[in-house]
C-alpha cells in the first residue's frame, strides 16, 4: 500500500471471525448428485413463507426505509455516489442500437441507483429516468447482439438484474401499462436464459465459469421477482437454484478465486448478489460458503503497495503499448465484502471492505455499496502476518511490509482450480472445466521492491504460452496444450493437479517455498521432473531450478519485465527509467552452462479465443542450457537496485548434501538446504540475521 496510514486498517483486524455466526450447515452440507438432472430430481426452494406475497423483496423490503434514510444521513459520500448514478440517467434513453448492442451494458446499473434514490428520497424525478430506461430496454427483443450469446449472456444478465431490481421497487407505484410492458420484457429475457440451460440439451456445464453463473445468477433475480405474475418462474428459480448449488460447490476452499485478479474483480460479486437474493428468499445463511468466508486474503495478499495495484495474474492486464498498465484507480466491487461480513459476522471481511472501498471508492455499483454497508462489528488489534499460503490453488504470497518501498513476492505452483477440483470432478459427471482465463504460469513468479513492479506478467491474451510467464521452458515446450485458449483441455487434471508446494517456511526474516510441476509438461515431454525453490527476502529472490528427466532435455529460465536486459558484468540489467530501479538477474550457474539473452516478447493478445494479435508487452530474459542433459540446474539471483546502487557481488556453491552456501565476497550470507522436509530446523540459516547482501 501506499503508506503505513494507508494500510493502518490492515492491521486492525479480528482474529478470529465473531462468535455467533450462522453455522455452516446449509452450503457445506450439501452434495452433489452425478448429474445436474439427478440433482433436480425431487427438488423444492425452500422460499420463507409469503415471500411471494408482497414488493419490493429481491434486495430490500418497505420496512426498510426507515433505516436506509438514517443511512443515507450517516453515510453521506456513498449515498452521494448512488444520487449521482442516478443523475446520470439523463433526460433521454439509449437507442435501440445502443440497448440491443450491449456495448456499455453495465450503465443500467443506473437504473437500480435510481430506485434505490426513491425508495429513500421519494421524489418522483428518479423513478420518472429509471422507468424512461426501463420501457426503452423492455421493448427490444435483444439484449446482446454484439456478445457470441445473445440474450443469453453478460449483457442480458446486467439489464434483467438490475432492472428486475428496480421493477421490484416500482411494482405497486407503476401505471399497469408499464408493469406490464416492463413485466413482459423481463420475462422473456429470463425465459432465453432458462431454456439455454435445458439440462437434456446443455451436455456438459461449465459450472465453474463466469458465463455460467452471472447469467444464472440474473435469471434467479428475473424468477424472484416474477414469481407473482409469471406462474413459470417457479421453474426458472428452480433450475437457477440447482445450477448455482453446483457453481458454488466447485470453487476452492482456500480464499482464492481461480481466474486471477481481474475477474475476481469482475465477476466474484456475482456471487455475493446471488448470496443476498437466495438468503433473502429463503431465510437461509447462503454467504457461509469457503469462497466468501475466506475470500478477504486474496485483495490482501495480491496487492501491491503501488501500479498496478495487484499480481496480474490470469487474464487480467489489458496493456496499452510496452508497458503494464499504470492504474492509480483499483479494482470494482470490493463492497461486496461488506455484504459478505453483514451475512457471516465476519470482521476481517468487515474490515477488508472498509479498506479497499476506502483506496478505491466504488463508481460503476454504488447502489450496491450503499446497501451492503454495514457499521457493525467492532473489532481488536492483532498484527496481520506478511506472508500467507493458499495451499489448494498452490500460491504463496511473501513482503517485507506494507509500504511503497517494500519488496513482495508471488509463487504460483498449483493446478488452475485447486487440487480439491480433482476430486469434484469425479463427482459431478456433467462438469467441464472452463479455465481459459488461467495461463500456463505453474512455476511462475512475480516481484514487486522499490515502489516498481519489477518481474511482470504479460497481460490479457487470446493464446496462452508457457513462454509468456516467468517458469520454465523444457526444449522449449511449455505446460498442458500451450498456447491455446483453453489450455488446460485436451490434458487429463491429474497432470496439472500433480504440480504441488511441498515445502513452505515463511516468517518476517524470509520466505522459503519448493514446488514440483514437471508433470504439467507431460503432454509435450514425458519423463520430466521439475524442481522450483525460492528464498524471499527484501533485499533479493534466489530461484534455484532442478531437473530430472528420464532422457536428455535442454532447460529454459524466463524472466519478463517492462524494460530492455543489458549486459551489465556477470549480471543482466533491466532498468525501469521512471522508476528509477533497475532488476538486476545474476545467473549463478548450478552445473549446467546455459546461454542467457535478452529479448523483446511478443505475445499474441486478444479478450476471447482466437487467432490473437501479435503484440510488443515488455521484454524478457532467457537462460538455455547449452546441451541436453538427463538432469539440469540453474541458479539465479535477481537483486533490486535503486539509482546510483552497485551491482553485488556474489557467488554460490552446492555441496553433496544439498546445501547451497551464497557467499558474499569472503563472508557467508546464507545457507539454504535445498532437501529440507520441514521436519528439523530451517531451510535458511544466515551468518547474521537479515544480512544483506553488500552493495544491495
Amino acid at each position: 500500500m501506499n503508506s503505513r496510514a494507508a494500510i493502518a486498517g490492515m492491521v486492525v483486524m479480528c482474529v478470529c471471525v465473531l462468535a455467533g455466526a450462522v453455522s455452516c450447515a446449509e452450503a457445506e452440507a450439501y452434495r452433489p448428485r452425478p448429474t445436474l438432472t439427478e440433482d433436480m430430481a425431487g427438488l423444492t426452494v425452500p422460499l420463507v413463507r409469503d415471500y411471494a406475497g408482497e414488493h419490493p423483496r429481491l434486495l430490500l423490503a418497505t420496512q426498510d426505509r426507515d433505516a436506509l434514510r438514517k443511512k443515507a444521513t450517516a453515510q453521506p459520500q456513498l449515498w452521494a455516489e448512488v444520487l449521482a448514478s442516478s443523475s446520470r440517467l439523463g433526460n433521454a434513453a439509449p437507442d435501440s442500437k445502443e440497448v440491443r448492442s450491449g456495448r456499455h451494458y453495465w450503465r443500467i446499473e443506473r437504473v437500480q441507483s435510481a430506485a434505490l434514490a426513491w425508495f429513500v428520497t421519494g421524489e418522483k424525478s428518479h423513478m420518472d429516468a429509471a422507468l424512461r430506461w426501463m420501457r426503452a430496454y423492455c421493448a427490444e427483443d435483444v439484449w446482446g447482439d454484439g456478445d457470441w450469446r445473445p440474450n443469453i449472456d453478460l449483457q442480458a444478465s446486467w439489464y434483467i438484474y438490475h432492472i428486475g431490481a428496480a421493477y421490484d421497487v416500482f411494482y405497486d407505484k407503476m401505471s399497469d401499462t408499464d408493469r406490464k410492458a416492463i413485466r413482459d420484457g423481463l420475462a422473456a429475457h429470463t425465459r432465453a436464459i432458462y431454456e439455454s440451460w435445458d439440462p437434456a440439451k446443455a451436455g456438459k456445464i461449465r459450472y465453474d465459469q463466469n458465463h455460467t453463473y452471472i447469467p444464472v445468477t440474473a435469471m434467479v433475480a428475473g424468477a424472484l421477482v416474477l414469481l407473482d405474475d409469471v406462474p413459470e418462474a417457479a421453474e426458472w428459480l428452480k433450475r437457477g437454484y440447482a445450477i448455482m448449488r453446483r457453481c458454488r460447490y466447485v470453487l476452492g476452499d482456500d480464499g482464492y478465486y481461480y481466474e486471477g485478479t481481474g475477474y475476481w474483480a469482475y465477476a466474484m460479486s456475482w456471487h455475493v448478489r446471488y448470496a443476498e437474493m437466495i438468503s433473502r428468499a429463503t431465510g437461509r445463511n447462503a454467504f457461509d460458503l469457503p469462497i466468501l468466508r475466506e475470500n478477504w486474503m486474496m485483495p490482501l495478499y495480491l496487492s501491491l503497495p503501488a501500479s498496478p495495484v495487484l499480481f496480474d495474474l490470469g487474464d487480467s492486464g489489458r496493456w496499452s503499448g510496452a508497458r503494464p498498465p499504470q492504474r492509480t484507480g483499483g479494482p470494482n466491487n470490493c463492497s461486496m465484502y461488506w455484504a459478505i461480513a453483514k451475512a457471516n459476522a465476519s470482521a476481517v471481511s468487515k474490515s477488508m471492505g472498509d479498506i479497499l472501498s476506502a483506496r478505491w471508492p466504488e463508481r460503476d455499483y454504488p447502489a450496491s455499496a450503499f446497501l451492503w454497508f454495514t457499521d457493525e462489528f467492532s473489532h481488536k488489534s492483532f498484527e496481520l502476518p506478511l506472508y500467507h499460503y493458499f495451499p489448494d490453488h498452490g500460491i504463496v504470497s511473501w513482503r517485507s511490509g506494507w509500504d511503497k518501498d517494500d519488496t513482495v513476492y508471488l509463487f504460483r505452483c498449483g493446478p488452475p482450480m485447486g487440487h480439491k477440483a480433482a476430486v469434484k470432478l469425479t463427482e459431478l459427471r456433467d462438469w467441464t472445466m472452463n479455465c481459459g482465463h488461467v495461463h500456463p504460469d505453474i512455476g511462475a513468479f512475480w516481484m514487486y521492491s522499490k515502489g516498481a513492479y519489477l518481474a511482470t506478467d504479460t497481460g490479457y491474451t487470446a493464446k496462452k504460452f508457457t513462454r509468456d510467464h516467468n517458469t520454465l521452458l523444457v526444449d522449449g515446450l511449455g505446460q498442458a496444450v500451450d498456447g491455446t485458449y483453453h489450455n488446460e483441455r485436451g490434458v487429463p487434471y491429474s497432470n496439472l493437479d500433480g504440480a504441488k508446494i511441498d515445502r513452505v517456511h515463511m516468517e518476517h526474516a524470509y520466505g522459503f517455498v519448493s514446488g514440483e510441476f514437471g508433470s504439467a509438461y507431460r503432454r509435450q515431454v514425458k519423463g520430466v521432473s521439475l524442481r522450483r525453490t525460492l528464498l524471499m527476502t527484501k533485499e533479493w529472490l534466489l530461484v534455484v531450478d532442478d531437473m530430472a528427466a528420464d532422457a536428455p532435455h535442454k532447460l529454459t529460465w524466463l524472466c519478463h519485465a517492462y524494460a530492455p536486459f543489458e549486459k551489465k558484468g556477470a549480471a543482466q540489467v533491466a532498468r525501469l527509467d521512471e522508476e528509477k530501479v533497475s532488476l538486476a538477474v545474476i545467473p549463478l550457474g548450478g552445473g549446467s552452462p546455459a546461454t542467457v539473452k535478452g529479448e523483446k516478447t511478443t505475445v499474441l493478445a486478444g479478450t476471447g479465443p482466437g487467432q490473437g494479435t501479435p503484440t510488443h508487452r515488455g521484454f524478457h530474459l532467457d537462460q538455455t542450457t547449452t546441451e541436453p542433459a538427463a538432469k539440469a540446474r540453474l541458479i539465479s539471483l535477481l537483486v533490486p537496485l535503486a539509482d546510483g546502487q552497485k551491482l553485488p557481488a556474489v557467488s554460490c556453491t552446492v555441496d553433496a548434501a544439498g546445501v547451497l552456501t551464497l557467499r558474499t565476497g569472503a563472508a557467508v550470507s546464507v545457507r539454504v538446504n535445498l532437501n529440507w522436509d520441514g521436519k528439523e530446523g530451517e531451510p535458511a540459516v544466515w551468518s547474521r540475521r537479515r544480512a544483506a547482501i553488500p552493495g544491495g
